[in-house]
């Protein structure tokens, strides 16, 4: 498995840094702690979406978590597998409902 881990910023989330592919992706905050971990079947779509403070119809963690996330990571995947690595991780994580 390849993880990438990038600072979570709007350029980092292009197009070049991201792929449009299913996977899994993690939020982590400045001392690295993991806050949010989550699969997609897009993930450039999905870790943009957390850019995004006019989105109305956006999850309810997702105003928390923004001014929280300094990295994000993430990994290409089939989405099957992704949903399984997604609940091991939710345990761990901070904001997930476990």
């Amino acid at each position: 498995m390849v993880w990438k881990k990038l600072k979570f910023n709007r350029r980092n989330t292009l197009k070049d840094k991201i792929p449009n592919k299913p996977g899994i992706y993690f939020m982590f905050n400045k001392n690295d702690e993991l806050l949010y971990t989550g699969h997609a079947s897009r993930l450039r779509h999905r870790v943009q979406s957390y850019n995004q403070k006019d989105d109305f119809n956006a999850h309810p963690t997702k105003p928390h978590l923004r001014g929280k996330i300094d990295e994000y990571a993430y990994c290409v995947m089939p989405e099957k597998r992704a949903r399984r690595f997604e609940k091991q991780f939710k345990l761990r994580s901070k904001f997930n409902f476990k």
